[in-house]
C-alpha cells in the first residue's frame, strides 16, 4: 500500500483492494487514536506511520476496500495479478527500496498528554529502548529455533520463541525457570568458575563433568534424570506412537510443541499434553537437583521418592485443568473448555473406560501410572527399652 501511493501522483484517484484488514482499519477507523498514543505498543508501526502521513499529503481521493466484499471473475483476476506481482517483488527485492521517512509536518509527533497513562508511558520507554544483543542468550535461541524445526519441521521467528515462554499451559514457576535459562542466568557452571573456593562449585559432583544446564537435564548420571524422562515417554506413548528427540532447544521450547495428523490436521490435545509432561519433568528435574545439592549434601533421592514426586506433580496438573473447567471460580477468561482437557489426557488415564464421558466434573481422576511403595523399614524386637 505504501509503495502504491508513494508512486502514484497525489492528484490521482487511488482504490487499493486488500483482503487484510489490518493497514486499512488503521487507516480509516482507528487513525485517530493511533496518532494519540503515538503508535506505541502498535505492530509495524514505521509502515503504517510513513502511509498516514503519505495519505496526509495527498490531494486525490484515496479508497480502501475490503477483497472479501467484492467477487466474480474480475477481483479473482485481480488478486491473481497481485499475488504474481508480489512474488515476483520478492525475487527482486524491490521492496528494499521502499522508504519509511515520515516528513514532521505531515505526522502527529509523540503522545497526546491528555491520553498519556502511567502503562503507556512505560511502554513507550521501553520502545525506545535498544535490545542488548547477548551472545548466551542468541545461543539459547538459537538452538530452540533448531529444534523445532528437527521435531515439527517449522522455523518459528525469535518473537514467537519468547512468547512461547509466557504460553498459558505453563505454570507460572516454569515461566521464570525458561526465562533465566535462556538468558543463562542460572547460578550453575560458569558462573561459579571465577569465584575465589568457588570453583568447584562448576562441576557436577557426581559425574565429574561441567554442570551446565544441558548436563542437569539431560546428561547428569545421578538418580532422577533419566527416570523422569522415562516415566513421561511412557505416559506419552500410551497417547501418541512417537516420543520427539529431547535436547536442550527441545526443552526450552516445548512451549512452540505443534503436532499433527499425517494430513496436517492439527491435535491440540497431544501438543498440550506434551508441553505439560516436558515443562513439569523438566522442572522436576532441576527442583530435584537443587534438593541433593542444598539439603542433602549430594545425596541422591531414593527412586521410589522420585517417582512419586514426578507423579504428584502431573496428577495435580490434571487435577487444575479439571478445576479449570469451572468459569464461575476462576472466570471465563482464566478458563478452558473441558473438551480440550479431554483431549488432552485421552488415553492415558487410569481406569479410562469406566468413567462419564465428561469426567472433568469426576470426584477424583488420575493418570494411569501407579505410585510406588516404600519397603517398610525392619522393626524392633521386643518392647521399648527392654533392655534398659
Amino acid at each position: 500500500m505504501l509503495l502504491a501511493v508513494q508512486r502514484a501522483p497525489r492528484d490521482q484517484k487511488i482504490r487499493i483492494t486488500s483482503s487484510k484488514n489490518t493497514a486499512r482499519i488503521a487507516m480509516t477507523k482507528n487513525l485517530e487514536s493511533l496518532e494519540d498514543r503515538g503508535w506505541v505498543g502498535v505492530a509495524e508501526h514505521r509502515p503504517l506511520r510513513a502511509l498516514a502521513a503519505e495519505l496526509r499529503a495527498r490531494t486525490a481521493e484515496t479508497i480502501f476496500v475490503d477483497a472479501a466484499e467484492e467477487g466474480g471473475p474480475e477481483s479473482n483476476r485481480g488478486k491473481a495479478e497481485a499475488m504474481r506481482l508480489a512474488k515476483e517483488n520478492l525475487q527482486t527485492r524491490e521492496y528494499a527500496k521502499l522508504s519509511l521517512a515520515v516528513d514532521p509536518d505531515l505526522a502527529v509527533p509523540g503522545i497526546k498528554l491528555s491520553k498519556l497513562t502511567q502503562r503507556l508511558a512505560y511502554a513507550g520507554i521501553k520502545d525506545q529502548r535498544k535490545a542488548v544483543s547477548r551472545k548466551a542468550t542468541d545461543n539459547n535461541v538459537k538452538q530452540i529455533k533448531d529444534a523445532v524445526q528437527t521435531n515439527f519441521k517449522r522455523q518459528p521467528t525469535t518473537a514467537q520463541v519468547w512468547t512461547s515462554i509466557r504460553h498459558r499451559d505453563l505454570t507460572r514457576q516454569v515461566k521464570n525457570f525458561l526465562w533465566k535459562s535462556l538468558h543463562s542466568a542460572h547460578r550453575i557452571g560458569n558462573f561459579w568458575k571465577h569465584i575465589p573456593e568457588c570453583e568447584d562449585r562448576a562441576i557436577c559432583q557426581h559425574c565429574d563433568e561441567p554442570e551446565d544446564l544441558e548436563h542437569i537435564l539431560l546428561k547428569c548420571r545421578r538418580p532422577g534424570q533419566s527416570q523422569i524422562w522415562s516415566l513421561a515417554k511412557d505416559l506419552w506413548l500410551k497417547k501418541h506412537p512417537t516420543w520427539p528427540d529431547l535436547s536442550l532447544g527441545s526443552l526450552l521450547g516445548c512451549g512452540l510443541a505443534s503436532f499433527s495428523e499425517d494430513n496436517g490436521h492439527p491435535l491440540p490435545g497431544s501438543s498440550r499434553l506434551y508441553r505439560i509432561l516436558v515443562s513439569e519433568s523438566m522442572f522436576m528435574i532441576w527442583k530435584i537437583r537443587n534438593s541433593c545439592v542444598i539439603t542433602r549434601n549430594g545425596e541422591p533421592l531414593p527412586e521410589t521418592e522420585i517417582h512419586n514426586k514426578w507423579l504428584y506433580a502431573i496428577n495435580q496438573r490434571l487435577k487444575f485443568d479439571c478445576a479449570l473447567t469451572n468459569y464461575a471460580k476462576f472466570g471465563k477468561q482464566n478458563s478452558i473448555k473441558s473438551s480440550l482437557v479431554i483431549q488432552t489426557w485421552k488415553s492415558t488415564l487410569m481406569d479410562e473406560d469406566k468413567l462419564p464421558e465428561n469426567w472433568t466434573r469426576a470426584p477424583r481422576v488420575l493418570v494411569g501410572t501407579e505410585p510406588k511403595s516404600s519397603p517398610h523399614p525392619p522393626q524392633p524386637s521386643g518392647r521399648r527399652g527392654r533392655n534398659r
